[in-house]
């Protein structure tokens, strides 16, 4: 596996075991109604313990002015921040947005439209549908003419397990209950010794 993007990152301890696994991709939460929700402030402090990860900022169901302010405070902290959408806007709103981004895909959405424009740089496939999009032969006829970033979506990290790990497949996984020892509190021995990780090492392309 050569690229693991891990979604839902909210302290300096986990971000530290993360980084010691060799991972090198972290999405915030901005989402007003997820648990892994991550507070302005606190995002800031985060942001000072950053090395060289790829960064993503998670968006889903906010308008267009709430996700541009948060760009534009956050500019001076993480200037180069990506943007995942999981939701099922207009195509209009990440058109009019101005901004690369990525994209969940819901089937219900318009995501041909989505997925055809310019500002559009991957797509997050969730596993659970998979039987849905692998008969749609549509979706990778335009994936593969835009080129664009695929990732498989796991909402855990016992759903990952259920993915065929190969060297140059993307994976994205949700960082949820399953590691925490209590409520928004994880725990960092449980973390490091998730099954995933003896998946991804032993794999020879590595990280």
């Amino acid at each position: 596996m050569k690229h693991l993007l891990v979604h839902g990152v909210y302290d300096r301890d986990t971000l530290q075991t993360l980084r010691d696994k060799g991972i090198r991709a972290v999405a915030f939460d901005l989402r007003g109604r997820s648990a892994n929700l991550i507070p302005y402030r606190q995002l800031q402090d985060l942001s000072k313990h950053l090395g060289t990860e790829e960064v993503y900022l998670t968006f889903g169901g906010d308008k267009r002015e709430t996700v541009l302010s948060f760009l534009n405070l956050l500019q001076a902290e993480l200037p180069v921040a990506g943007l995942i959408f999981r939701d099922a806007q207009a195509v209009s709103f990440y058109r009019d947005l101005g901004h690369a981004f990525y994209w969940m895909l819901d089937l219900e959405a318009d995501w041909r439209g989505i997925l055809s424009l310019e500002s559009a740089r991957g797509v997050l496939l969730p596993i659970r549908y998979q039987a849905n999009y692998q008969r749609l032969p549509e979706l990778w006829r335009l994936i593969e003419e835009r080129q664009l970033d695929v990732y498989l979506h796991a909402e855990s990290f016992e759903q990952s397990l259920f993915i065929n790990v190969h060297g140059d497949l993307k994976l994205s996984v949700d960082l949820t209950g399953e590691v925490e020892g209590s409520y928004r509190s994880v725990d960092q021995d449980r973390l490091k010794t998730m099954k995933l990780w003896r998946t991804v090492h032993a794999n020879p392309a590595g990280q």
